[in-house]
């Protein structure tokens, strides 16, 4: 079953849903390198190839969750930046928790992200993206990577990965479908739990989100809070 494009009418009306069924599972299709700076853009390039090579290899992976989850720990999460991730979710709520909390935030965040990207691997079909550009700021320490994705039949849909520099590696740290921020759209729905119950309630929460057994298809769709 092959993930299926979303209108541009559906993903105005329900960018959340939108979020969700692309969110990280964009690194898998094959990148075809158009224009810009090539570096921030071999991050991607890196993480589809070893990725692609693993499923080519044994497509039972695919119904594996063990063996999908281990393809994401070894070749997506030394990519992406969970700690800047999650400070820029949860914004002032961020700056006003404890150490303690902003490590188990990252880690739960980060487990919910990789428990739906898991899912979205078994659901992995050969559409492609096209790199459009890659620009780097002034300081050279933050990189945008536009890219679309393109299918026969469909309208081109537009990706945006934010990239940062750590310890002279580029990650990723947000993704924008359609201009709506990955982080941006999740900051609502959070900051409204630690209104609720407090960062801890949000916290645990998200421990409850990614028990095995939860629902890996709403896993980490901000609605799936509520």
């Amino acid at each position: 079953m092959g993930i299926e494009f979303l209108s541009r009418q559906t993903m105005a009306a329900s960018p959340v849903k939108a979020i969700s069924r692309y969110l990280l599972i964009l690194l898998l299709w094959p990148v075809l390198v158009l224009a810009g700076d090539e570096q921030p853009a071999e991050v991607i390039r890196s993480a589809t190839d070893q990725v692609l090579a693993e499923l080519e290899a044994a497509p039972g992976i695919r119904s594996d969750p063990v063996k999908l989850n281990r393809v994401v720990q070894e070749y997506i999460v030394p990519h992406v930046d969970f700690v800047t991730m999650s400070r820029l979710t949860l914004g002032k709520n961020w700056r006003q928790a404890t150490s303690e909390q902003r490590s188990a935030f990252a880690r739960e965040f980060g487990t919910l992200l990789i428990k739906t990207y898991s899912t979205a691997l078994a659901e992995y079909t050969d559409q492609e993206v096209e790199i459009l550009s890659s620009s780097v700021s002034n300081d050279g320490r933050r990189s945008t990577v536009r890219t679309r994705i393109v299918e026969q039949g469909r309208a081109p849909l537009a990706i945006d990965y934010s990239l940062i520099q750590v310890d002279n590696s580029w990650m990723i740290y947000d993704v924008r479908i359609e201009g709506v921020s990955l982080a941006i759209n999740y900051r609502s729905t959070f900051a409204l739990e630690i209104r609720n119950h407090g960062i801890d309630g949000l916290i645990e929460h998200l421990v409850e989100r990614n028990r095995p057994g939860a629902d890996k298809l709403t896993a980490a769709s901000p609605d799936s809070m509520r």
